[in-house]
């Protein structure tokens, strides 16, 4: 077919110096016509030529270089880079179709068979020719776009991978995403090592890796993967049982992440140790799931979401619900300020509290702020005062963790639950009382069989 279409197009759209509008004019056009889609793969090929440090021959490279006359655009005539290539590009415009016609023309003495292919077909340039006594040949595969994308070119894939880190009480391995780029050369057993050295991003995961360790060789075979480690891997590691464990399944864990990997191997300097400290060493270590725990930001997100439920449970008073939320053993406990004191204060188990707000029986909370007298009232009662006395549903204030401005009262809850999360809802009080009429409630909540529970609801307020 004929085709009168305009190079000087073509040349704007390899050097990307058109608008996103023009482009796809280009390209639904090369998609179209055979003609202009050879030309374009001469083209880039041609770019991807004059770019290609690895070229040795000199022949092909200064004729290459004459034909575009490179030495008239450029200001240091010894260098013939690529870079300076580009520099010039935007000067030798009306030229580049000739010359890069006849770099080809030229670059057929020694590469016949590998430039016919290019001129007759849109497919791919043989990455293997027969070399030439005369000269070295350039064995890289290139590939002419035909209906390819030039984006597809790049030979850089980008993976997200999983590392295993130690927590900071040295009983868990906690899994951390990361974005790598993997080549056809990449051996991902390697990387995969290396990025865990590198250590963790959260500042709360530690690196179990001994200082020092170089991962001499790693291969897989049979779903087995053989880490042959440097002795510093034995040598520098701190010792203790726990950090042992750290140390294996933060490395195992982490490889069997991968595809078609279901063991690991150790080797210290290329022999089988019988132990390392304590663990057996000289057969494969499979993957351990119960030293997995959950990140910082997983548990955060758990331990809101359980108390979302509750408070939207408490200000409906819906009983049935807030019971099923309830720690199945301990129960739950209430305070009505914020100083807790578990001895004083009264718990109910999920199954008393589903009835307790029909209850008329009367229980003694703990005493008044102030006076000391006991706080003597029904389930109802103490509900309405120190409980949902403000809609804490709906407060602009809520906080994970973190106690909000209080009064004289000492805060203990971290003291009672050195193992819980907390979310506080805080009301900030109003301007005619100077926001003393401030007051919260703290949603506690402790794990058990791997599900966030709630243990204690504490009220706070102003107090004497």
């Amino acid at each position: 077919m004929n085709c009168n279409f305009d190079f000087e197009d073509i040349i704007k759209y390899c050097e990307n110096q058109m608008s996103d509008e023009e482009k796809k004019r280009v390209k639904d056009h090369l998609d179209a016509c055979e003609k202009c889609r050879r030309y374009y793969g001469v083209l880039k090929y041609t770019e991807s030529y004059a770019k290609d440090s690895s070229l040795k021959s000199e022949s092909i490279s200064k004729n290459v270089m004459e034909a575009i006359d490179m030495n008239r655009y450029s200001k240091n005539k010894k260098v013939w880079a690529g870079k300076a290539f580009y520099k010039a590009m935007p000067v030798i415009k009306p030229i580049l179709a000739t010359a890069a016609v006849f770099a080809v023309v030229i670059a057929c003495v020694a590469n016949f068979d590998n430039f016919k292919r290019l001129i007759e077909s849109p497919g791919s340039i043989g990455a293997n020719p027969t070399a030439s006594n005369s000269s070295p040949q350039n064995t890289s595969a290139a590939v002419i776009p035909g209906s390819t994308k030039p984006e597809d070119l790049d030979p850089v894939e980008k993976r997200t991978i999983t590392l295993y880190f130690a927590n900071s009480n040295a009983d868990k391995v906690i899994a951390e995403k990361r974005e790598v780029e993997i080549s056809q050369d990449t051996q991902i057993e390697r990387l995969v090592f290396e990025e865990l050295q590198k250590g963790p991003k959260s500042e709360d995961l530690y690196s179990a890796i001994p200082e020092g360790t170089r991962l001499l060789s790693a291969s897989t075979a049979n779903g087995i993967c053989t880490l042959n480690l440097s002795k510093e891997f034995v040598d520098n590691h701190p010792g203790g049982s726990a950090g042992e464990l750290m140390t294996l399944y933060s490395i195992i864990n982490t490889m069997t992440e991968l595809s078609g990997i279901d063991k690991v191997q150790f080797l210290i300097e290329g022999q089988k140790l019988e132990a390392y400290i304590h663990a057996v060493f000289n057969e494969p270590f499979g993957r351990n799931q119960d030293i997995i725990g959950k990140s910082a930001s997983e548990i955060k997100a758990e331990v809101e979401a359980r108390s979302q439920a509750a408070i939207l449970a408490i200000k409906e008073k819906d009983m049935e619900k807030l019971a099923s939320l309830v720690h199945p053993e301990k129960g739950v406990l209430f305070s009505p300020y914020s100083h807790i004191e578990p001895g004083k204060h009264k718990v109910f188990s999920k199954d008393q509290l589903k009835g307790l707000l029909k209850s008329e029986e009367v229980y003694n909370w703990g005493e008044y702020d102030g006076s000391g007298d006991p706080i003597e009232l029904t389930f109802a009662q103490y509900y309405d005062k120190f409980v949902y006395n403000h809609d804490f549903a709906n407060v602009e204030k809520v906080a994970y963790n973190q106690i909000q401005p209080y009064g004289n009262t000492i805060v203990n809850i971290s003291d009672v639950y050195p193992d819980g999360n907390f979310i506080e809802y805080y009301f900030p009080g109003t301007e005619p009382h100077d926001g003393m009429d401030w007051a919260s409630l703290r949603l506690v909540f402790e794990e058990y069989n791997g599900q966030w529970y709630l243990v204690c609801i504490a009220h706070g307020q102003w107090t004497i």
